[in-house]
């Protein structure tokens, strides 16, 4: 999930919300179903964040009766979808694992959009609704066979 936030710039909203119907590996698409003011869209996402779904899904996350990708792994309300507040206590033992003390979903958010500009694409492209292009980082980013840009640096 910290993946998402960082390598394609998602909201805390759009993590919460991605369901297992949402995810297309194969074309390595993810439909974001509740974006901010209800929005909806499909995005390009990288073959890192679907492996690194995949093994979340094949090892930590328990049999449940819905489809919300994330939910809580421990305690009394385990399988149910993880909230804003369980989110911020796993965002919590990030900080202290990294020792980044400020460390918030907006800034991972933030991060992506910075690394996007320095790799060449238009401030204008990541201004367009504050998310970043549909398209990989490429002259030619409209072309219908591009792929995701990578935000992560190498």
């Amino acid at each position: 999930m910290v993946l998402a936030m960082l390598l394609r710039g998602l909201r805390r909203c759009e993590v919460l919300g991605l369901r297992l119907g949402g995810l297309s590996p194969g074309e390595r698409r993810v439909f974001i179903g509740e974006g901010k003011g209800g929005h909806q869209r499909l995005i390009p996402v990288s073959a890192q964040f679907f492996s690194t779904d995949g093994d979340y899904l094949d090892r930590e996350r328990p049999p449940v009766e819905h489809d919300r990708i994330f939910v809580v792994l421990r305690g009394p309300t385990r399988g149910r979808p993880l909230s804003a507040d369980g989110l911020d206590e796993i965002l919590d033992g990030v900080r202290k694992r990294t020792g980044l003390p400020k460390l918030t979903c907006h800034q991972l958010r933030h991060t992506c959009l910075t690394w996007l500009r320095e790799a060449g694409i238009a401030l204008e492209a990541v201004q367009a609704k504050g998310r970043p292009p549909l398209h990989r980082i490429d002259p030619d980013w409209s072309s219908p066979t591009a792929r995701a840009p990578e935000c992560a640096r190498p």
